[in-house]
């Protein structure tokens, strides 16, 4: 069972400027929701806990999730706050995003709680998002201390960003300590730069980059380290060796759901019992058959990762 804590949300998607945008589509989105919607549907017990609107788009995206394998009966839905939503400016030239937080930052757990829903659980996996208010970032210190206490592993997708956080700034305290309960860690190219955006020359070669930032995962105490570089492929590292694991996608439609894709397919491999090296080459292809489509929205069900 792979516990997966953090956002849920709708995405409202144009390709017009914010400025005078007036079309928008609306898609299910929030990157633990993803992960644990394509980690059940490739056959991982998948259990969610997050905090939704009591609303027609919150309903939208639990009857999404339980009607893949999700077990949502720790989502919790807010008759307060609407459910979370996510402006996205999809354009070429000027790819922009803005939230509206709502529901999610008020999630809450007692510790009782804490304890029921880590039941059966081997992996419990944190987005960036539980760490950019201060209860949540409470909250998630409460489950990640229960879980190391009972030997359950911490996955951490550090998909940071200066606006998710009050401050407008990345808390870069709060990030560096979940890193010391950290086993697993998948951040993008772009996720170690917002993280460590000052310690590296600008134009310092991406080979030396992936070691760079790598290495500084491990300083600060992660044990496994899977950096993902678009069309460069992927990086594994166990702190002694890094492995380079090239890009699986046979073409490439659309990227929307890729780093989703890439964890679902190491829960998969780490829940059956293979290495941490051949879960990212089962990751690696996960993320190649959704580059495929276009959207996030993939079935994978009939898809054989092995």
């Amino acid at each position: 069972m792979v516990l997966f804590v953090g956002e849920l949300l709708a995405d409202l998607i144009t390709e017009e400027r914010f400025q005078n945008a007036e079309n928008f589509v609306l898609k299910i989105g929030g990157s633990p929701g993803n992960i644990a919607r394509y980690s059940a549907q490739l056959g991982v017990p998948s259990r969610m806990l997050s905090r939704v609107g009591n609303d027609p788009i919150g309903g939208r995206i639990l009857k999404r999730l339980a009607e893949s394998g999700v077990d949502v009966s720790f989502v919790q839905e807010d008759n307060i706050h609407g459910t979370t939503l996510v402006f996205v400016q999809k354009t070429p030239d000027s790819p922009d995003f803005f939230v509206i937080r709502g529901a999610d930052q008020h999630l809450e757990l007692a510790n009782d709680e804490i304890e029921k829903i880590l039941e059966g659980v081997k992996i419990v996996h944190f987005s960036c998002w539980m760490l950019s208010r201060c209860n949540l970032y409470e909250l998630t210190m409460r489950i990640v201390k229960a879980a190391f206490e009972k030997g359950i592993s911490v996955s951490f997708d550090p998909n940071c960003r200066d606006k998710l956080f009050e401050c407008g700034k990345i808390d870069s305290e709060k990030v560096m300590n979940m890193l010391r309960y950290t086993t697993y860690s998948k951040p993008s190219l772009d996720d170690a730069i917002a993280i460590f955006k000052s310690e590296l020359s600008v134009n310092s070669p991406v080979e030396n980059e992936v070691k760079y930032y790598i290495e500084r995962f491990h300083q600060l105490g992660v044990k496994y380290v899977v950096l993902t570089a678009g069309k460069m492929g992927a990086y594994a590292s166990d702190g002694n060796t890094i492995i380079h694991i090239p890009p699986s996608a046979k073409k490439v439609i659309d990227a929307t759901g890729a780093g989703d894709g890439f964890w679902a397919g190491m829960y998969y491999a780490l829940t059956k019992g293979y290495d941490f090296f051949k879960a990212c080459e089962f990751g690696s292809k996960v993320a190649g058959h959704i580059v495929g489509f276009v959207g996030a929205d993939v079935p994978l069900n009939e898809f054989k990762v092995e």
